[in-house]
C-alpha cells in the first residue's frame, strides 16, 4: 500500500468512529456520563463481542469500571449499549450474530 492508500484509509476510519460517536441511540439518557466516553468503550471492545469474548454484562460491568454513572438499573441500562453495537456493525458492514 502506498502512502496515499493508508492516509486514505486512516480517513475512511477516522470519520467511520466519528459518525459511531456522534450517533444518538434510544435510551442513552440512561447512561449519565458523557456519550463520547462510554461509546468509545463499547467500540473498542466491539470485537469481542463479536467474536463472543465478552457479554453484554462484562460490557456494562466494564463501563462502571471505566466510571461510567448510570441512571437506571443494568436491565435497562443494556438496551442503548444494545443499539450502539447495532449501529458499529451497520456502520462496519459486519453480521452480529451476538444473542442479547
Amino acid at each position: 500500500m502506498s502512502i496515499k492508500d493508508n492516509t486514505f484509509e486512516a480517513k475512511k476510519k477516522a470519520e467511520k468512529r466519528e459518525l459511531i460517536l456522534n450517533h444518538q441511540v434510544d435510551g442513552e439518557a440512561y447512561i449519565l456520563s458523557s456519550t463520547y466516553k462510554w461509546k468509545n468503550i463499547v467500540l473498542i471492545n466491539f470485537k469481542k463481542i463479536k467474536r463472543e469474548e465478552m457479554t453484554l454484562e462484562q460490557i456494562i460491568k466494564k463501563l462502571r469500571e471505566e466510571g461510567i454513572e448510570f441512571s437506571q438499573s443494568d436491565k435497562l441500562v443494556k438496551y442503548p449499549v444494545i443499539e450502539c453495537l447495532k449501529f458499529i456493525a451497520k456502520i462496519s458492514k459486519v453480521d452480529l450474530d451476538v444473542d442479547f
